[in-house]
């Protein structure tokens, strides 16, 4: 079995307190289709990042490697803290009129809680297969959808977009923090996966589940808040529609998708081979709370 890599980095739990004050209805580019794409991000977070704390630590106690058993603590903390600043977010949006509530409840029946929940029947379906592959799975699925993570992180980093004239300064304050600690822990969830079961048939199955689940939440998401949204020009959604095509797909998402996505399939992948790191230190470099 493979070591850890970069085992002695050590996570730390931050504890910012960002303010929404003022934050425009359409934060991003002043385009609805953009800003409802992250909306739904601000819903699908909390959920997801408990999810992630929930799967990781039943194999807690079976970690051998101290540094990855502290990192695993690190990372449960990290992704508290995410869940509760995003969390935050929804009640600007609900007096922006955009109902969060209503999504954030259809994505827990649906997706996490009740015996009929993705979740649920996930776990119980592969039960059937193996006693504890279930488990694996959610484990497996936690360890894709960080890679995703961490390559959203990575292409915000390098969107030349991504500025205070483009973006509502306290929203990208709070995009980038999330996207550095993403950064950080990336290979912490892989990590234990690979200790859990080296397997590599589960963790390309779990990445093609996380890749079909976490797209299909935030299409929903963003098709809610769009049909929540009364303050749209409809005259304008088809520009808005071509500037979020080119931003999204063809931009820096897009192209960094393309270019690191597949490496997840390599047989002999890790997430510390690619080299992102630096875009965290830069960020936390000037910050009080870092």
């Amino acid at each position: 079995m493979e070591t850890v890599k970069n085992e002695e980095n050590i996570l730390k739990v931050r504890t910012p307190n960002f303010q929404f004050d003022e934050v425009p209805k359409h934060w991003i580019l002043n385009n609805p289709i953009l800003t409802h794409f992250i909306n739904s991000m601000h819903i699908v977070f909390p959920d997801g990042e408990k999810f992630f704390i929930r799967s990781v630590r039943k194999y807690a106690r079976d970690v051998k490697n101290p540094n990855l058993k502290k990192n695993i603590k690190g990372f449960c903390g990290q992704e508290g803290v995410h869940a509760r600043e995003h969390e935050r977010f929804w009640d600007v949006m609900q007096e922006q009129g955009l109902q969060p509530e209503g999504f954030a409840d259809f994505l827990h029946r649906t997706a996490f809680e009740g015996p009929k929940s993705l979740e649920k029947r996930l776990v119980k379906l592969f039960e059937r297969f193996s006693p504890g592959l279930g488990d694996k799975m959610t484990l497996s699925i936690t360890a894709g959808l960080e890679h995703y993570t961490a390559i959203l992180a990575q292409a915000l980093f390098r969107e030349p977009l991504a500025t205070n004239k483009n973006i509502a300064p306290q929203m990208l304050e709070l995009l980038h923090w999330h996207a550095s600690e993403e950064i950080e822990h990336k290979a912490v969830c892989f990590d234990v996966l690979k200790e859990v079961d080296d397997s590599y048939v589960l963790r390309i199955s779990g990445m093609g589940l996380a890749t079909v689940v976490l797209w299909s939440y935030l299409g929903i998401g963003q098709i809610y808040f769009i049909s929540k949204d009364k303050d749209i020009a409809y005259v304008k959604m088809p520009a808005h529609l071509y500037e979020f095509i080119t931003t999204i797909a063809f931009g820096e998402i897009g192209k960094t998708l393309a270019t690191n996505l597949l490496s997840y399939f390599r047989p002999d992948f890790h997430p510390n081979d690619i080299d992102d790191g630096h875009f965290a230190k830069e960020f936390f470099a000037d910050k009080s709370y870092a």
